[in-house]
């Protein structure tokens, strides 16, 4: 692996801009990956900062720390997941971090050359695990779930239309022999739906039951929530948190989480006083989602379906 396997950091401006490094501040980078963000901002807080830089692929961390290997003194690497923030600054002995930066895009390398199924565009085997150490995998998904289970994973992460029938005619292949490839679950798909459905849709018939199978196999939902939240608790008065997310489902999350710590109030309009007992904790530096330019889509068309929200934490 080398790093053109990896996709060019997005929103690297507007990362720097809300994320607002200083000299000396300790920032969590829970998605590592090729370490683009992560560059811009060691020059930033150096030399006396740290990052703490975290991937679940043990690949893609070593050719992080080839990159990283000129700022040593400013990085610590760690091969874990994200969501285990609360261990990771346990066993560094570090207290509190000054930022939190999650980019929620998949890399390059995972989707193109990892060999794990993660393309609908290739066959390879079904796996779509982040790690291999982790458990179920694609297959065991696809080949071993009920029915009624894989329509609800279809329908709530992937938010299909037609999950009941995809799921129908995958039990119905399984009864003659086990589903293996992508390529296997591609042409599945692509008969349980209508022709025009690609268009209809603007994008692959498959794509939606891939990140749907994807988000199961790698719990990341539930991970971005606990990432988001035990990192909310570990930051400093004044830190922030800044996420990267590419599909509705993580923004929605990400909102939500956010406008929790915000503390809005939930009294009948008209009280004089506020009885709800909210503790508002932070405050929102992104009123919406903040979008890529015309200009970056053009030369990073991965950035597309890139959104950023951020916030500060004021208690």
């Amino acid at each position: 692996m080398d790093f053109d396997d990896f996709h060019v950091p997005v929103l690297l401006k507007e990362v720097i801009d809300y994320l607002d490094p200083v000299k000396g501040d300790v920032v969590f980078d829970g998605t590592l990956g090729g370490a683009g963000h992560t560059v811009e901002i060691i020059k930033v807080i150096a030399p006396t900062g740290k990052v703490i830089g975290v991937d679940l692929n043990s690949q893609t961390l070593s050719t992080a720390a080839r990159r990283l290997e000129s700022f040593a003194d400013n990085i610590f690497l760690v091969n874990d997941n994200f969501a285990n923030i609360k261990d990771i600054l346990l066993k560094l002995d570090i207290g509190r971090v000054s930022k939190i930066l999650l980019d929620l895009g998949l890399s390059s390398f995972l989707i193109e050359k990892s060999g794990r199924g993660f393309s609908y565009l290739r066959d390879e085997r079904l796996d779509m695990r982040f790690s291999p150490d982790t458990w179920p995998d694609a297959y065991e998904v696809i080949n071993k779930y009920p029915e009624k289970r894989l329509k609800e994973i279809f329908l709530k992460y992937g938010e299909e239309r037609f999950s009941g029938r995809i799921a129908t005619n995958i039990m119905g292949y399984r009864k003659n022999r086990a589903i293996e490839t992508t390529g296997d679950l591609v042409n599945i798909i692509k008969s349980s739906v209508p022709k025009y459905y690609g268009n209809y849709r603007k994008g692959h018939p498959a794509k939606r039951i891939f990140q749907a199978i994807r988000i199961e196999v790698n719990r990341e939902l539930e991970n971005i929530s606990r990432v988001i939240d035990d990192g909310f608790e570990a930051l400093e008065k004044g830190g922030r948190i800044v996420v990267i997310s590419y599909h509705s489902l993580e923004d929605k999350l990400v909102k939500a989480r956010f406008k929790d710590f915000e503390g809005i109030c939930k009294c009948p309009p008209g009280l004089p006083v506020c009885r709800c007992g909210v503790e508002k904790r932070a405050k929102i530096l992104t009123k919406r989602a903040v979008f890529s330019s015309e200009r970056e889509q053009e030369k990073n068309p991965r950035s597309k379906s890139a959104r950023l929200r951020a916030i500060e934490k004021i208690k």
